[in-house]
This record gives structure tokens, C-alpha cells and sequence, in this order.
């Protein structure tokens, strides 16, 4: 039987900025109230042993309405903080912005066609619900998470090289409803980092593909310069600086033993609920090319990979 995996995200930082508006759209020929858009949060904390200040996306949404016809709790939480709540951005320092706290906050993978006709997966933190940090204040951007192995790949430079500290990506498949009802199946396809020499030594000894287990980590949704050299047809080449948005999953532990029967997610199912989310992408952009140019993976045999199918 199809079970929600555990997905929860915890954030405790200072409102950087609010994005947030009333709105309204059509279903069953009726109009529908709402509320949402995007917060940042910041929040310094250590990833691998470095001190990182990040600023993390929070996607947020809600109905005006229950179905009960009373006011949606989470609408008055993200009104709260559109009216209430005070960013950076608009007092001008971190010391008069607001300390706010998220401890029901969930991954989604956003997925679209891209103009290239492939499938594009974006990662996302949504949270309905945001509260100001009293009492003891501790920032973090933290996760846990429940999800069956897909692959286990050492990553390698553009020229194909491993780099250097080694580290590995782990693709993972997390079961879950879809926002918009939770009676339809949705299978995000998500990646992890294992960074630290403990953790990677750990994945790569106890996980195998198709096989579930749980994890935590830290969220680093960051972003950082590089300088480039870019060829020109002749002469010397142009030095130019680059903007590189890092959005990474970082495995800071996790369970050595895979998920008991009772518990772990049945592979038929993850398939037909990765399947079932990308034919729902493709069916709205209504579009053929992109089931075209969209590759299958060759099928793996080995310890680490998965075939699903596609």
C-alpha cells in the first residue's frame, strides 16, 4: 500500500525578504481565494566544518477557505507574516528583522519542459506555516527524510575526472501526495550529497539501490563566485565572473540497516509514481517532443543502480 514518506524540514533563521500577495484562480468554474509567493530566510550555520551563511527560498501557498468553509489556518500564517513580520530587506539590518522559526517544512520537486524539450527538476522547500523564534535561538536548515536508493555515482569533473576531496551523489525516489490532492500518487526524484569521509564511506558500505532508508542533513541553498576564461576566436581569452546558485542535500547521517518490510516502499509503486509525475509534467505542456528527446536510461545490474524504466 501507497505510505507518504517522511519529509520534514526545519529552518530557524532571520527573515531576509517576503514575497508574498493575495490572489485568486478559477476551479470548477469558481473562483478560488488565496495567498502565497516566496520568503528567504538566513541562516549561518556549518556544512562539512565550514561556516556558511545561506539564504534559503521558502515557497509558501494557501487557500483562503477550508472545505469546511472556515477561515484556512496556514492562509493566516502566511498573512501574518506578509503584514507582521519584519525582513532585512525592509528594516535595513539583521538586528531589528524578524527571528522566525519553520518546523513543518517539506521537499517538493518542482518539475517542468524546458525550452530544449527535456525535463527540467527544480528542488524546492515549501512550509505553510512560519512562527517568530522565541526563546533560545539556534539557526539551522536542517532535513530528515525517507526514501528508497536509486543510484550511488562518485562525482567527476567536466572532463570526467573524480574530484578531489572525493564525494558522492545519491539519487534518491521520495513517495508522497501531491499538493493538489492527496489522493493522487507523486514520487519526487531527488539528490543528496555525501561529502564528509564518514558519511561517504557509510553510503557507499550500507545503501544499495532499491533498498529504503532514512537520513538527515543540512540544507546549502548558496551561492558563489567564479572567474572563467572564456576562448575568443583570437587573442588572448576574456576573464570573466560567474554567479553559481548552489541548491545541495548534504547527508550529515543515517540509518546503516534498510527500512523493515513494514516500513519500506515498494518498488512497483515508486515506479508507477515517478512515471505517473512525469506523464502528468508532459500531459501540461502538451507536448510530444519532450516524451521524444527525453533519453532512457540504460539498465543497470549493479550494486548501486536502480532501472525504473525510463
Amino acid at each position: 500500500m501507497f505510505r507518504q514518506a517522511e519529509n520534514r524540514v526545519k529552518i530557524e533563521g532571520i527573515l531576509a525578504e517576503t514575497d508574498l500577495k493575495y490572489g485568486s484562480y478559477m476551479k470548477n468554474g469558481e473562483s478560488v481565494e488565496s495567498i502565497g509567493g516566496m520568503i528567504k530566510v538566513l541562516v549561518d550555520q556549518s556544512i562539512n566544518g565550514e561556516e556558511v551563511s545561506l539564504e534559503i527560498p521558502v515557497h509558501m501557498f494557501s487557500n483562503k477557505y477550508t472545505k469546511s468553509g472556515g477561515i484556512n489556518p496556514s492562509y493566516e500564517s502566511i498573512e501574518k507574516v506578509m503584514k507582521e513580520f519584519v525582513s532585512i530587506a525592509a528594516a535595513g539590518s539583521k538586528a531589528q528583522a524578524s527571528k522566525v522559526r519553520i518546523t513543518s517544512g517539506n521537499i517538493r520537486v518542482n518539475e517542468f519542459v524546458g525550452q530544449n524539450g527535456q525535463i527540467v527538476s527544480q528542488p524546492r522547500i515549501h512550509a505553510s506555516f512560519v512562527a517568530h523564534a522565541v526563546g533560545d535561538f539556534h539557526p539551522e536548515a536542517t532535513f530528515s527524510l525517507e526514501f528508497m536508493v536509486g543510484s550511488i555515482d562518485r562525482v567527476v569533473d567536466a572532463d570526467g575526472v573524480e574530484v578531489d576531496p572525493p564525494r558522492a551523489e545519491v539519487k534518491v525516489f521520495v513517495p508522497q501526495y501531491t499538493p493538489e490532492s492527496a489522493d493522487v500518487m507523486n514520487v519526487d526524484t531527488l539528490k543528496l550529497q555525501a561529502i564528509s569521509p564518514q558519511v561517504l564511506d557509510a553510503v557507499e558500505s550500507y545503501w544499495s539501490a532499491g533498498e529504503c532508508f532514512k537520513a538527515g542533513g543540512r540544507l546549502n541553498f548558496s551561492s558563489k563566485t567564479e572567474e572563467v576564461l572564456e576562448e575568443v576566436g583570437f587573442g588572448e581569452p576574456q576573464r570573466k565572473v560567474r554567479t553559481i546558485n548552489v541548491s545541495e542535500f548534504v547527508i550529515t547521517g543515517g540509518s546503516q540497516v534498510p527500512l523493515d518490510s513494514d516500513f519500506a516502499f515498494d518498488v512497483e509503486e515508486v515506479k508507477a509514481g515517478v512515471i505517473a509525475k512525469r506523464e502528468r509534467v508532459l500531459a501540461a505542456k502538451n507536448t510530444k517532443a519532450a516524451q521524444k528527446k527525453t533519453p532512457a536510461p540504460a539498465a543497470q545490474s549493479t550494486k548501486n543502480k536502480m532501472d525504473l524504466g525510463f
